[in-house]
């Protein structure tokens, strides 16, 4: 080993000794605070800060690694993982980040971008290296007028929902704070365990300026991951014993039969979790347009390869979007002669749907049907989807119940995720 890896090293413990590289082989990623709240001046002196923090990292593919997305109202994805591979280049990059202004600090949307787009090998995310991220702020989770029916509480507890989707996928979140107007339980629950090094909160701005903060961070950054390991992610769902019936939106707007085939698909992964049989998890499907049909009863869906077939040729149908007709028919697919067990096992729906119901309060009343004989609701809303109609068609609490992608293509991001909800349901 080098003195100069050596004293690297030392430097990663020490808030005295920041003024060498810090060695890491890392993926950072740096969520940045660009609402109205901050004064101009101020984004600036925090661009500045991240700047000297970044020039004491060695930034390259086979060491760290940066990408950064900076957030208000809108999300601007400033750069990737794989988009600069100098130093000289992310640094300038980090110098061009804009000042937005915005009118509301949607924080859920930034850690749900972060979640299904930076931290993927798509855009350069590396297995088998620490996982960082920073997010920064000056305030709390704010919606403003952005996100339908969306309120102020509904939009923290997204914000929780993302940033726990981030540390069970072993991110280490830093939640960094400025003035007076932060949430500090928002952060706290953003921030990985010990809160004490992962939460900070800084009371004005010109302490950025100051080194004593700046090699906090940066060795706080440099040291994440040495000493403790991200619980790992569960695979399998072996412990379920339910009946789970899905509800695949089979209307004209999915478009064409290779978008629908990626419903298909996600509902196959999400399946291939499930110990599937007779005494196990049981599976059944559902498809809805201008009409619904059971397309697998759960009688039939006792053995995994039988049902990922059947699903897999499931046809596209097109038509309007009649959920109400979809959770009628679930109803019946949950009765006894139809392979359900009602009052033996948990029963659990699953419906998946890229807009919103043709007749919305007739949606809602079959959802309360299907709810009032104990059934545990989830929604998945692609695209168009409906946040709020979501929120009322699904099981309490919402956070857990209802999930939304922003295409097709981001269902596989949310598989595991939707696994582990469906299986902490029910158990052995």
């Amino acid at each position: 080993m080098t003195m100069f890896t050596q004293l690297a090293l030392i430097c990663v413990f020490s808030l005295t000794c920041a003024k060498e590289i810090c060695i890491k082989e890392a993926d950072i990623a740096f969520i940045i605070d660009s609402s109205s709240s901050i004064w101009k001046p101020n984004f600036q002196v925090q661009i500045d800060f991240l700047y000297n923090i970044l020039n004491l990292f060695d930034i390259s593919p086979s060491k760290t690694q940066v990408a950064a997305v900076s957030y208000s109202n809108i999300i601007n994805p400033e750069f990737q993982f794989k988009t600069f591979s100098s130093k000289n280049r992310v640094l300038t990059a980090i110098k061009r980040i804009r000042y937005t202004q915005g009118d509301a600090t949607r924080t859920y949307k930034a850690l749900k971008y972060m979640n299904e787009n930076i931290f993927t090998k798509a855009n350069g995310a590396r297995d088998g290296v620490v996982k960082i991220a920073i997010v920064m702020t000056d305030g709390e989770t704010n919606p403003g007028l952005y996100d339908g029916e969306l309120t102020s509480e509904e939009a923290k507890e997204w914000t929780q929902v993302e940033a726990k989707r981030a540390k069970s996928n072993g991110v280490y979140l830093f939640a960094v704070g400025v003035g007076d107007r932060i949430n500090e339980k928002e952060l706290n629950g953003i921030a990985s365990e010990p809160k004490s090094e992962y939460m900070i909160k800084v009371t004005e701005y010109k302490e950025f300026r100051t080194d004593k903060l700046k090699d906090l961070l940066t060795n706080r950054t440099c040291a994440a991951g040495r000493t403790t390991t991200p619980k790992p992610q569960e695979k399998e769902c072996w412990e379920l014993v339910a009946d789970v019936i899905f509800a695949i939106d089979q209307s004209t707007s999915i478009n064409t039969q290779k978008n629908f085939n990626l419903e298909l698909d996600f509902v196959g992964k999400v399946l291939k979790t499930f110990d599937v049989g007779v005494e196990e998890t049981r599976v059944g499907a559902v498809v809805f347009s201008d009409e619904a049909e059971r397309v697998l009863d759960l009688k039939e869906g006792v053995s995994k390869d039988a049902a990922l077939e059947r699903v897999k040729n499931i046809t596209w149908g097109k038509g309007n979007t009649f959920m109400d007709k979809a959770f009628a028919k679930m109803r019946e697919g949950f009765s006894k002669e139809n392979g359900g067990r009602p009052g033996q096992v948990p029963q659990i729906a699953v419906l998946l749907t890229d807009g919103v119901a043709t007749d919305p309060y007739k949606a809602v009343e079959e959802a309360k049907k299907l709810k009032s004989l104990g059934v545990e609701v989830f929604t998945i809303g692609v695209k168009d989807a409906k946040m709020s109609e979501l929120n009322a068609l699904s099981s309490d609490p919402q956070s857990q119940h209802v999930f939304d992608v922003d295409s097709l293509e981001g269902l596989s991001s949310i598989v595991s995720r939707l696994s582990k909800s469906v299986c902490s349901s029910g158990t052995r």
